[in-house]
């Protein structure tokens, strides 16, 4: 594996507008991606499990310097904050401090959910994984001198800017993202442990993974400004004073670099396989597990199970900020990036588009092309008929004319014209379904059921699609 020129290669041909995942004919390097979106710097740092690592910087630290972005700049990480702190969390689950199905009112001492008395109870595992159903809070931060204390920020008081944190959903019964769980997370910590929570993910994580650049203390931009990249709101206008204070430490409060967030993932991903010293398997796997059925949220954790796109890790956006941190557990290999812009999401996807194409190395089967051909029903009223014609897979939607489609390596096919992406999947001995992709939204149709014909009956009953989408 040869990650610099791997990643020289990729950075140099990006898709402009990510949608299907499929490398368009619409690509640009990364520089022009930058000058498109504003956005002044750009950190990327790729790892595997073996130790190897390629990690550069691009642009500047702030508009209207030429202070350059390097590997050692430090970025605010947003709510990658949330997985950090959830692999904290769960060390103490396996130090015997914390219990996953303990209701939270058991460590809480400082502060205690409102209202609990008419509640049913809330877990620690639902903190973890936003399914306490507490109120919807985004953090936006604050200037170093006007920030409340988390004791504030949980009850709405001082100079917060965000609404207390209450109770607000059957605890449980959905998932909701939301910062508030992991404030709350954050104040049961430092209460159950009586160690500040800045000094006890150090202790947790931080030191355990060699994360010297890396800190939920806000005081630690200050103390090294020339290493830290300032933030800026969209169209590239700087945030004053550089950045902001998070007092809510486990939802949004971590400074690091890409280089040291790839250890949280590689560490995760050496967990699930049983060859960490820090995290045993079975927490490690129940991080990377769905906490909701069907869902993409485990405790901590971003989620995509898709076969063409297995990874797990962590996005955020904070204020001047945005990042992701992913590893490819089926190639070993995680990637992080991060941006000191609002508006740097769209560059940070098509990076990502580009890992998924080259890490994501489980491929799908090519299904027999005679097998496949048929009516398929995405809804009553529209049939998409699928034939073999010399040896070529012939698409015909509705009232729309047939297209040959393309073939791809991995067994899926292109519309020729469209922005379309075709497969046809089968589990077990049911017949093959297919499926359409369109701008990352995946529609399924399945194969018209012919009925026997009754006395005065004809025609076909079709089963209900299914639709999915992200």
């Amino acid at each position: 594996m040869d990650l610099p020129q791997d990643w020289v290669s990729l950075l140099g041909e990006l898709d402009r507008q990510v949608s299907s995942g499929l490398l368009s004919p619409d690509t640009a390097a990364l520089p022009e991606l930058m000058s498109s979106y504003d956005v002044p710097g750009v950190s990327i740092a790729v790892g595997h499990v073996s130790g190897q690592v390629w990690a550069a910087g691009f642009g500047v630290m702030a508009v209207g310097t030429s202070a350059p972005i390097t590997t050692s700049t430090a970025f605010a990480a947003c709510s990658i904050s949330k997985h950090v702190a959830a692999f904290g969390a769960l060390r103490l689950v396996q130090a015997g401090v914390l219990d996953l199905d303990a209701d939270i009112g058991e460590y809480l001492t400082s502060w205690h959910l409102p209202g609990r008395e008419d509640q049913q109870g809330v877990t620690v595992r639902q903190l973890l994984a936003h399914t306490a159903g507490l109120s919807d809070t985004w953090y936006r931060g604050y200037a170093a001198d006007r920030a409340p204390s988390l004791l504030q920020v949980l009850e709405g008081g001082g100079a917060t800017t965000t609404a207390p944190v209450r109770p607000t959903l059957l605890p449980g019964s959905r998932f909701r993202y939301s910062g508030s769980h992991y404030s709350v997370l954050q104040q049961l910590m430092v209460d159950a442990t009586g160690a500040p929570f800045e000094d006890l993910l150090r202790t947790l994580a931080l030191e355990p993974l060699a994360m010297a650049d890396s800190s939920f203390d806000q005081q630690f931009p200050h103390q090294r400004p020339d290493r830290v990249a300032h933030g800026h709101h969209g169209g590239g206008t700087r945030i004053p004073g550089g950045w902001r204070t998070q007092p809510e430490l486990a939802a949004a409060g971590l400074w690091s670099t890409p280089t040291e967030l790839l250890r949280l993932d590689l560490e995760i991903a050496r967990a699930v396989s049983g060859g960490s010293k820090l995290l045993d398997r079975d927490l490690a796997t129940q991080m990377c597990t769905p906490q909701i059925p069907g869902g993409t949220y485990g405790l901590g954790t971003e989620l995509d199970d898709r076969a063409e796109r297995r990874r797990f890790g962590h996005t955020g956006l904070n204020v001047g900020y945005t990042c992701f941190s992913y590893v490819w557990p089926d190639s070993g290999t995680a990637v992080a990036a991060m941006t000191n812009s609002e508006d740097g999401w769209e560059l940070l996807v098509s990076i990502r588009a580009a890992a998924d194409r080259r890490y994501a190395t489980t491929r799908i089967t090519a299904a027999p092309p005679a097998d496949v051909a048929g009516r398929y029903v995405l809804r009553d009223d529209y049939p998409i008929d699928i034939a073999l014609t010399d040896g070529q897979l012939t698409f015909a939607a509705a009232t729309q004319q047939p297209v040959v489609l393309l073939a791809n390596p991995d067994g899926r096919y292109r519309h020729p014209d469209l922005d379309l992406e075709v497969r046809f999947v089968r589990t077990d001995d049911q017949p093959y379904v297919l499926e359409l992709r369109q701008e990352g939204v995946t529609q399924t149709a399945r194969p018209a059921i012919q009925q026997p014909e009754q006395p005065g009956l004809s025609g076909s009953v079709v089963d209900e699609p299914r639709v999915t989408g992200r």
